[in-house]
């Protein structure tokens, strides 16, 4: 880039624009000498200068002619916000003036002056001697001026030819800044081109901010090359920045390839650090193109004139120069640049053997992508568990800008603003796609490419374990429901974890009197995910017995006798555990049927509150003694005793005892049983008759059986009375 001074300085992101000059004068002076010969300056396609557009231009100059003999000049006049009258610029504010100097100009650089004005006024013509001699003016605009680079400072500011800016930071108050050539020692013809002039303001508008909105080129001519030898020239500038990939700037080193050939690309805003250059590019006929042929071919990025940070040229690694898709001759070259900067120059030449010349198809300036790992070429892929949730965040965050998070790699639903974005934690297994794209805070249309991150959502293992309801002092087996052999199962005592005391699907308690909780998780061993919830409660309620108390009833009963039992708890059950022994009925009525040993339970089921309870009464049942007694016994009437006789003896009887039916004859008690037969013992007077008596028998047990008898006393016939006459 030229040497000059440039002073729009800015807070990094302070939204600013340019605001142009929108009005224009002119003034030329000269001589007139006697016969009609003019030496005068001259201007064209004046509007030019303040119409708007940055590739048009005015054109002032002088022709031959002496020193000081000739000039014009051109104002460029600032317009209040209201529309009319000048606007008054304040001291020390930069503005900025775009012109073109031929190359024959280089070496006559005393003849252009540029500053500041005030007070612009109309002015009629000027010609004395009636017009027809001496040195004059014809109408235009005059003004008070204030140089600020002339013949004694220019040089240090141009030092080639072609379009440049120049910044000037008047000292005083201000209207506009002026251009004007003159003629000079050397009678050197000299023209310029004045494209417009602009000061930067605070806006709340939002701007294209990677727009390039001007170009300039030219020739910058080495110390070997030398100033006039500067033949090289850039063809149709502003095709390197119309958008059309098919239109190009051509940079012709020309006869000289030691001058070099610039085209600087001035951007709308300043760019962030690491927003990337993509230049479009070819050679004149084609071919393949590669960076051992750009030698020579530099890219130097400036902020406010200065240089920022080092030229990018083809030893440069961060070069990447691919084919533009879709051709076979153009190619894309890209890199990032670290520094801030707000305008880039391309230059090519300055060495012998260098490539004559490039095409330009399109400058184009793309915000940083944004990346959230630190290596830009690997692909952020989270993984987590349903339920659970991880954070991306940009981690080459840049100052004024936003960044945005969507759902689609274009459109889409805008997730988040912000340098993180956290996904829901309710999200189904699966696989989701995010986009991150930056954009200034400022911008229209500055965006970057979106960046796409990755998150697997793994599904968590699903763990059914039944609890289980047991009697105090019972153990129970738990199980997981449809165990999965990639689970592992971890069992707790306490819902915090810790160590498990179990691994596996099942666990067999041990015997519990009280309401137990454990807590069972469910790890898949593949993906590591945790059952939904953590360590899942699995309770065992304990039931305590029913309060039964024990049955009330007589331990020993004879065989063929009943007893009643009882117990005081309601709804119980009755049973035997030997019907052949014993029954007992629904009311707790126990009857002897055998001898033996017998169990009487009286059972209470469960309920809702406890657990059932059977409780047992042992009985035993003692046998009836028995015996076959003989014939029925008779006895004459008048005698006392006769006996009834027995046999088989069963169940050992012991003793016995008599009544008789109606107490008709003496009552026999508890008398010990003799062997074979028993003694009856009856009055003598007692009268003739069959009596009915009951035999008692009892054995030790104190078991008895009643057998029915008949006695007869019978009648003694009388004896014959023989009387003996």
């Amino acid at each position: 880039m030229p040497a000059y001074l440039y002073a729009q300085v800015t807070t990094p992101c302070e939204n600013t624009k340019r605001t142009y000059a929108d009005f224009q004068g002119s003034i030329q002076y000269g001589v007139k000498i006697l016969g009609g010969s003019l030496i005068m300056g001259t201007i064209s396609d004046a509007p030019n200068a303040v119409n708007g557009q940055v590739s048009d231009a005015s054109t002032i100059g002088v022709g031959l002619g002496l020193a000081g003999l000739a000039s014009s000049t051109q104002f460029l006049q600032f317009t209040n916000t209201s529309g009319t009258g000048p606007r008054s610029i304040p001291a020390n504010t930069p503005a900025t003036v775009k012109i073109s100097l031929p190359t024959e100009v280089l070496s006559v650089l005393s003849g252009v002056e540029i500053g500041s004005f005030t007070d612009l006024q109309p002015v009629s013509a000027v010609w004395p001697l009636g017009g027809l001699l001496g040195a004059g003016h014809d109408a235009g605009y005059t003004a008070t001026m204030n140089p600020i680079y002339n013949s004694t400072n220019i040089a240090g500011v141009i030092s080639g030819s072609g379009e440049m800016e120049i910044t000037v930071s008047p000292n005083q108050v201000y209207n506009g800044i002026y251009v004007k050539v003159s003629g000079n020692l050397l009678s050197v013809a000299l023209s310029a081109k004045v494209f417009h002039a602009y000061i930067m303001e605070v806006t709340t508008d939002k701007v294209d901010c990677d727009e390039v909105i001007d170009v300039l080129s030219g020739v910058q001519p080495s110390v070997v090359g030398g100033v006039l030898n500067t033949t090289g020239k850039v063809t149709d500038p502003f095709n390197a920045i119309d958008n059309d990939k098919d239109s190009y700037a051509l940079m012709d080193v020309g006869l000289s390839v030691l001058n070099k050939i610039f085209l600087t690309a001035i951007f709308n805003k300043p760019s962030q650090p690491k927003d990337s250059v993509s230049i479009i590019l070819a050679k004149p006929g084609g071919g393949l193109l590669d960076l051992s042929l750009l030698t020579g071919f530099t890219i130097q990025p400036y902020l406010n004139g200065a240089k920022a940070g080092d030229p990018f040229n083809n030893v440069g690694t961060f070069l990447n120069l691919r084919l533009f898709p879709g051709s076979t001759d153009k190619y894309v070259l890209t890199f990032p640049v670290s520094e801030v900067y707000d305008r880039l120059e391309i230059t090519t030449g300055g060495l012998a053997g260098v490539l004559g010349s490039l095409k330009i198809y399109d400058i184009k300036r793309k915000l940083a992508k944004p990346r959230t790992l630190t290596d830009p070429v690997a692909e952020d892929i989270r993984t987590v568990c349903e339920g659970a949730t991880t954070t991306f965040a940009v981690n080459n965050p840049q100052d004024c800008t936003e960044y945005k998070w969507y759902d689609a790699e274009t459109g889409g639903t805008l997730l988040n603003t912000g340098l993180t974005y956290t996904p829901p934690s309710n999200l189904a297994a699966g696989e989701y796609h995010y986009y991150v794209q930056a954009s200034r805070t400022y911008c229209i249309t500055a965006t970057s490419e979106r960046l796409k991150v990755k998150l697997n959502v793994n599904p968590l293992p699903t763990l059914i374990v039944p609890g289980a309801t047991i009697c105090s002092g019972s153990s129970t087996t738990l199980a997981v429901t449809h165990p999965d052999a990639d689970f592992t199962y971890n069992w707790y005592t306490s819902s915090s974890g810790g160590t498990p005391f179990n691994v596996g699907s099942t666990y067999t308690t041990p015997q519990l009197t009280a309401n137990t909780t454990y807590y069972v998780e469910a790890i898949n061993t593949l993906t590591g995910c945790e059952n939904a919830g953590g360590a899942k409660a699995v309770e065992v309620k304990v039931k305590q017995y029913a309060a039964v108390p024990a049955i009330i009833g007589t331990a020993t009963m004879c065989g063929g006798t009943t007893s009643v039992f009882t117990n005081a708890y309601p709804n119980g059950t009755w049973s035997s555990s030997d019907i052949g022994i014993a029954t007992v009925d629904g009311a707790g009525l126990v009857t002897a049927v055998a001898a033996g040993n017998v169990v009487i339970s009286y059972t209470v089921a469960d309920d809702a509150t406890y657990c059932g309870k059977k409780v047992d009464f042992n009985l035993a049942v003692n046998p009836q003694p028995n015996l076959t007694l003989g014939p029925d016994p008779g006895i004459c009437e008048g005698l006392s005793t006769t006996k009834l006789t027995y046999t088989h003896p069963v169940s050992n009887p012991v003793s016995y005892s008599i009544s008789w039916v109606g107490n008709l004859l003496p009552v026999v008690s508890d008398q010990i049983l003799p062997a074979n037969e028993i003694t009856i013992n009856i009055p003598p007077t007692t009268p003739v008759a069959v009596y009915q008596g009951n035999l008692t028998i009892k054995n030790a047990n104190g078991c008895e059986r009643n057998i029915p008898f008949s006695f007869r006393v019978k009648l003694v016939p009388h004896k014959p009375t023989v009387s003996i006459n």
